[in-house]
């Protein structure tokens, strides 16, 4: 056979005298979708190809085959041959193109093609077949209403990595804490082996998710005791997960704010990004992030680094097998959205050229050459630096050595001494929560007090970190 394929040069006659042998070695579409099963996608697609160029009326195989080549980012190809199928009168073709169009954002075609799927469900006024389009339309509905409000993020580097234990791959500073996995848990915590953990800088504090009583994925969180001991697990509440599984959690450090994934029933599918705060007793109705962050994939794990200026998230929309996309990004203070009649607005949404949300002319290198050092520190395994500062010119200031002006080094200095005193504002504000959670109500007028502290120093720091630079540049 070998041979055979090599001295026949055209690539069409080689695939079909490879596909008339694999049909008449019997392959079926359960062959197939064991190999799919087994992980092997590829050798699932080449079955699927011999099986409907062997016997082009099977259905069945046609529509495996659409899918998978979907599911493996050959978009055109799918969309081949499920319109090839469509054309013959598959009603499930035309409900495989509209979530199709539904994930492309496309949304005209997307409510076009469910109108034309529930068209053909009817003879007359009566219903012959089930509807198996789902929650589709509701899911058009929410990317609709989130296309209205795409965050104008700037992303400015992304990287496929292998989907287990992706999260260990984040390149965080110390000073966003350490995310693990469930090995990070005292003896006796409940946890599975999906479990990832976020414990806080100070690892005063840990969050994770686990499977409850039902096998449900559930957010607990835990404080740290005298002693190395820890408080019992604490759950955060059924209503995080909105009748899905609540997972990859990323605790802020200020104590309150929490983003996670679920995939409930406001997601736009798979797990979502959210984000909660903490009120007085509990968290509070989860906000969906939006677009880009989501998608009609997975997407997970979303981290705010402002030690390096940096965020990250994960998504799997680009349909790798087996892989996961992670995005670096620029955090907003204040969010911007893009222009809803931008021509770029779907492309923006989907991500699908991250070189489009990037400023012309401005130069992210200070942020990369933070991020690496974080990275470096972390691989040699020592402590973290004094402090992390990006320069313009492509510097990180990692120690007051670094500094040529003397008066930018007392500048920093100062820095840092706002920026510890700030900390310990918000540890004790998280310490004052939890008494009022437990019922003491006496200091809700210093915790008021505090909370308006919080927005002014963050104000003031920026000012101090801006001269800071400017005392070093003159």
């Amino acid at each position: 056979m070998k041979k055979l394929v090599y001295m026949i040069s055209r690539p069409c006659i080689a695939l079909l005298v490879f596909c008339v042998a694999l049909n008449a070695a019997g392959a079926t579409v359960d062959d197939a979708r064991t190999l799919a099963e087994d992980g092997d996608i590829a050798g699932a697609v080449t079955m699927l190809r011999g099986i409907v160029a062997a016997d082009p009326k099977d259905t069945e195989a046609a529509l495996m085959l659409g899918d998978m080549l979907w599911d493996s980012g050959e978009d055109a190809e799918a969309v081949k041959v499920l319109e090839a199928l469509r054309s013959k009168g598959s009603r499930e073709a035309t409900l495989r193109l509209a979530g199709i169009s539904m994930a492309r954002y496309d949304i005209e075609g997307a409510r076009s093609l469910l109108a034309a799927y529930r068209k053909t469900l009817m003879r007359g006024k009566k219903q012959v077949a089930e509807d198996l389009s789902g929650n589709l339309e509701e899911q058009i509905d929410r990317a609709e209403g989130m296309l209205d409000r795409v965050q104008n993020i700037e992303v400015i580097d992304s990287v496929d990595v292998d989907a287990d234990e992706f999260f260990r791959l984040y390149p965080v500073s110390a000073a966003a804490g350490r995310l693990a996995g469930p090995e990070a848990l005292p003896e006796g915590f409940p946890s599975d082996g999906q479990t990832m953990v976020h414990v806080t800088e100070s690892g005063g504090r840990m969050v994770w998710s686990a499977p409850d009583g039902d096998g449900n994925s559930r957010l607990y969180w835990s404080s740290a005791l005298l002693g190395g001991e820890w408080e019992a697990p604490e759950p955060l509440g059924d209503s995080l997960a909105e009748g899905g599984d609540a997972a990859f959690p990323y605790l802020m450090p200020d104590g309150v704010t929490l983003y996670y994934a679920n995939d409930g029933e406001n997601s736009l599918g798979g797990y979502d990004i959210y984000l909660t705060r903490r009120g007085d007793d509990e968290f509070l109705q989860p906000a969906n992030v939006g677009m880009p962050f989501n998608s009609p994939y997975n997407d997970y794990l979303l981290v705010i680094d402002e030690y390096t200026g940096a965020g990250w998230f994960a998504s799997d929309r680009n349909r790798h097998p087996g892989k996961v996309t992670i995005y670096t990004f620029i955090p907003q203070d204040l969010r911007v959205n893009v222009d809803v009649d931008s021509p770029d607005l779907a492309s923006l949404a989907r991500l699908d050229n991250i070189a489009l949300t990037r400023r012309e002319g401005k130069d992210y290198s200070a942020v990369a050459r933070a991020i690496e050092a974080a990275r470096s520190q972390a691989a040699a395994g020592g402590t973290a630096p004094a402090f992390l500062l990006a320069m313009p010119g492509n510097r990180v200031y990692t120690s007051f050595d670094d500094f040529r002006d003397r008066r930018a080094a007392e500048a920093m200095k100062e820095y840092l001494a706002k920026e510890r005193k700030l900390a310990g504002v918000i540890d004790r504000l998280a310490a004052l929560r939890e008494d009022y959670a437990r019922g003491d109500r006496s200091q809700a007028g210093l915790i008021l007090n505090l909370e308006g502290q919080l927005d002014k120093a963050r104000a003031e720091l920026r000012d101090l970190r801006n001269n800071v630079i400017r005392l070093e540049q003159k």
